[in-house]
Formats: structure tokens, sequence, C-alpha cells
């Protein structure tokens, strides 16, 4: 017989507040933040968590930096056996996405809205329009737009004239762009409840990957994954790169606009809010509901996503995916 899955229990919040250790984990060829940019972040989130959750978020006085070539030489030397079989080969082409497909029909099945729900939030967003209104059309075309997107990612550059993701003279070729490899630190006991980079995190796995991660053709902004060192059980990460880059990619998705530095924090402090409801209360995605905190932004347009939120209209327990306990981070 097989063990039951189990997951990271409900966290336990005394006084409605939280002191989360937070952490900044920073790639030096990548879009430069500074400690004052951090803390308009942190501020932000804080905000957004008091205003949506009721809960309150003390913020550190001092946030370290960690260097992620540092990181990710640890994570790689101590990965798990089989480990890169997860991982989809996209930079050379090697990406099995039937398989991809079967996994994200798996995702698709298993949300608290229905799939005609799920329909009205990607169609805007797909490549090519529904052949038909079933699971099976609508998981082709997200998947079609998945890879589309993803390969963006093979050919696009920094302002140094080297790869975004790939190999740069003078560095080391890690994985610093996998979703796995950010899932994995979590894991290993990272000392955090937060963790903030400048990396872009875009890629393609073998498990369940949500909708809204695939029509952004891989482009995770942040996840809350098992911590066994955190506070609360888990970690939530959040990537400053869809806010902070001028990548034409990027900006399409961003309904091409260009973001003030303080409305690109603010943005991202949103990100880390919504990731926070998933880490203290193991809310949900509620799909139909575009006044939710909860609900993921569409493509990468953080301003309408933010611009259009109202706790008065989304409170807890007013859906079946604003009940707390609905999302659990598996324990693995």
């Amino acid at each position: 017989m097989f063990a039951e899955p189990s997951f990271v229990a409900l966290p336990k919040i005394e006084n409605n507040a939280v002191a989360p250790r937070i952490i900044y984990i920073e790639n030096p060829r990548f879009p430069r933040v500074g400690a004052d940019d951090l803390r308009k972040v942190v501020h932000a989130a804080a905000a957004l968590v008091d205003e949506h959750y009721g809960i309150k978020v003390e913020s550190p006085s001092h946030i370290p930096i960690l260097d992620i070539d540092d990181v990710f030489s640890k994570l790689v030397e101590n990965k798990p056996p089989q480990f890169k079989d997860l991982i989809g080969d996209f930079r050379n082409g090697k990406v099995d996405w039937d398989i991809v497909r079967d996994n994200l029909v798996k995702q698709i099945e298993k949300q608290k809205d229905s799939l005609a729900e799920q329909i009205d939030f990607a169609r805007p967003y797909l490549i090519r329009p529904l052949e038909g209104e079933d699971l099976d059309s609508f998981s082709r075309a997200v998947v079609e737009t998945f890879e589309a997107r993803l390969s963006h990612w093979t050919v696009a550059k920094l302002a140094d004239g080297h790869p975004v993701i790939g190999e740069v003279p003078g560095r080391p070729d890690l994985p610093f762009n996998e979703w796995d490899y950010w899932t994995l630190m979590a894991k290993r006991g990272i000392d955090a409840e937060i963790v903030l980079t400048n990396q872009l995190v875009a890629s393609v796995e073998y498990i369940p990957i949500p909708v809204h991660t695939s029509i952004r053709g891989g482009i995770t902004g942040g996840s809350t994954e098992y911590n066994p060192s955190s506070r609360l059980g888990s970690s939530v990460w959040i990537s400053l790169f869809p806010y902070l880059s001028d990548d034409p990619h990027i900006r399409k998705f961003r309904n091409g606009e260009n973001y003030t530095r303080d409305e690109a924090l603010s943005y991202a402090g949103a990100m880390v809010a919504h990731e926070m409801g998933h880490q203290l209360l193991q809310l949900g995605h509620p799909w139909s509901n575009d006044a939710c905190i909860m609900r993921p932004a569409e493509a990468l347009d953080f301003a309408s996503w933010v611009n259009k939120f109202d706790a008065k209209k989304c409170r807890i327990d007013s859906s079946p995916a604003m009940k707390p306990g609905t999302m659990k981070a598996p324990i693995w």
C-alpha cells in the first residue's frame, strides 16, 4: 500500500500577527534591487495582508542578501536522485509536451472553480481560439500557448548581451530559472518565511502546472512551498523580474505598460500578499471573482490585477476557494 500524502498544517496565527524572516537572493546580472526597494515590497505586502486577511505583518529591520551562485551550487550538489527527470529541457527542445498536458488536466480538475470559469480566465491570453469548450480542447490550447511563450527565453538576452537563461562566460551554468530548484531550496530548510529574488523563474516540469503559469509561458511570479525550517510550515518565494524587466516579451504581457519603480515594487508586494494568502490561510484561487487578491494575475498584467482588488467583495469564507485550509502545500 502507498502512504497517504501529507500536507503542511494550517498555521496558528497568534494575535492575528506574524513576523516573517525575509531574505533576498541576488543574481548580479539581473535588474538591481536595493535595500529601500525591498522594504517597499514588504510594506506594500503588509498593507494588503492586513486589508484582505486581517493579519498584521511585522517588517524585519534587516533583510540579508545571499548570492545566487552560492545558494544554487549547494542545491545542485545535494539534489535528490532522479531530480532532473522532473524538469523539461526546453533549452534544447527536449520536452514531452504530452506529459505536460496530462498533468495540466489533473491541475484543472482539482480546482474548486468550474472548467467554464477557468476557461473564461484564460481565453483572452491563448494564442489561438478554442476549438471547443471542453477539457481536451482547453488543455491543448493552454499547452500550445505554454510552449510558444516559453521558447522566447531560449533567445532573449539581458543588458550585458548574454542570455537571460543559459551559459554566460565566466559564470557557472546553474539552473537559476528552474522552479523545481526553488522548491528544493524550501524543502532543504532555508531559514526564512519569505524569499525575494531578482532572478527570472521560467521553466516546464513534469508535474501539474497551474493554468495561469502555463499561459505566461512557464513564468512563475511566486510560489508557496513546504519548508521544515519555517515557523509557518512553508516559505513564500517571489521573483521581482516580471515587474522590473523591460524585456519586450514581459512588457507585452503587462499590456504594453512600463511601470515606474514604485509601481513595480508595489505590484510585487501584491504578489507577496497573494502568496501569503496561501501560506497563512491556505486559500485557493477564486477564478471567477476578479475582486479577489487570491485570483491569479491575468498573464503579467499586474496593474489591471491590483486595480480590481476589493476586500469587501472577496471576504474570507465567501466562496469555496476562499475557505482557510483549501490549498495545502504538500510535504515531500
